[in-house]
């Protein structure tokens, strides 16, 4: 399947839009989006919370929408030194 590349902001910026439609999330105003490492070529991301803090009920509803936006994008991996706080090679 074919994901369209996005970085951290480009997608934290299509998720709030996509899942504020959600019942529940309207009022969502930050996401946590970490990287994630799946087999078998799985989405790469995951939402990892939200504030404020929407029930269990709300992401439950949402499940649809959360599923078909981790299978319609894909998280750029930004290039990282290793051992740098900075990211950048001395």
């Amino acid at each position: 399947m074919h994901r369209e590349i996005r970085s951290h902001a480009e997608l934290r910026e299509i998720c709030l839009r996509e899942l504020r439609s959600c019942e529940g999330f309207e009022r969502i105003d930050e996401i946590l989006i970490q990287p994630r490492l799946t087999p078998g070529g799985g989405g790469n991301w995951t939402l990892a919370g939200f504030r404020p803090r929407v029930g269990n009920a709300a992401l439950r509803g949402a499940r649809g929408a959360i599923d078909q936006l981790r299978r319609s994008y894909e998280l750029r991996v930004e290039p990282v030194a290793a051992g740098m706080p900075d990211g950048k090679a001395h």
